[in-house]
């Protein structure tokens, strides 16, 4: 009984048998070699996208709009690249984004970071005008404004010695409570409008508060094309994974089919 491997000599010592293998490596190979340089040529490219985004992210300073719920919207584009090429670079980035890349990298230590967001914000009160309670003590000469029923600030203020006993004994003002309640939305977006780069949004519910500057970092693969691929890219992905299986397995079935 011959062997597979002898069917095979006696099939590929025919000289049409010979030239059609011959063919089939050599569309097998341009394949290969098509599809290398197609992965070279997207992976330059991939290279180019991600040192343009982190280009435009590091001059690119805080947008303002005003959101569905009547927010102020600070929104900023996202450093994206790898924490070895921020390192290399690290004396050309703001104080405030390197304390972002020292933050990430101690971070790393204990787990993969994937996003982080470092936020400067301050509470600003250009002018107050008290409208809660005033209660006013004659007896030990005292003045408390207490306000509980605003949903930006509440406080409790009291003023001492309002009508002092002695010259030498002046007013004195306490603040023995101040409180203002906030709620902060923060995400991570991809901006249509430049191309999907990745950008970073904090939204505060008190306008007191003031968004004075945004640093935000994330790992390069975070791409609109990976989280959120259209059905093309899909279809691309698929042939990309499961093309390769299918041409070997198909010049293989075409060889086993001459030599049984």
């Amino acid at each position: 009984m011959k062997t597979i491997l002898q069917k095979f000599w006696i099939w590929f010592k025919t000289k049409s048998n010979a030239i059609t293998l011959i063919v089939i490596l050599l569309l097998f190979g341009m394949g290969i070699t098509i599809y290398i340089q197609g992965k070279n040529n997207k992976s330059l490219e991939n290279k180019y996208e991600n040192e343009v985004k982190l280009k435009n992210a590091l001059i690119d300073t805080i947008h303002t709009h005003i959101n569905k719920e009547g927010e102020l919207v600070a929104e900023k584009l996202t450093l994206q690249g790898s924490l070895t090429d921020l390192t290399k670079m690290y004396g050309q980035l703001t104080s405030s984004e390197q304390e972002l890349i020292n933050r990430v990298k101690e971070l790393n230590n204990k787990s993969d970071v994937i996003a982080a967001a470092l936020i400067q914000s301050n509470v600003k009160i250009d002018s107050l005008m008290h409208k809660g309670t005033v209660d006013i003590d004659t007896s030990d000469k005292k003045i408390a404004f207490i306000e509980t029923k605003n949903t930006n600030i509440n406080y409790d203020f009291e003023v001492d010695n309002v009508i002092p006993a002695y010259k030498n004994i002046q007013p004195s003002f306490l603040i023995k409570d101040l409180s203002l309640p906030n709620k902060s939305m923060i995400s991570f977006e991809f901006d249509k409008t430049k191309g999907n780069p990745v950008s970073f949004s904090v939204s505060n519910s008190n306008p007191y508060f003031h968004v004075a500057n945004i640093d935000s970092y994330a790992i390069p693969n975070i791409n609109k094309d990976i989280v959120k691929p259209t059905g093309l890219q899909k279809v691309l992905t698929w042939i990309k994974t499961t093309g390769k299986v299918i041409l070997i397995s198909g010049v293989i079935g075409i060889i086993a089919g001459h030599c049984l």
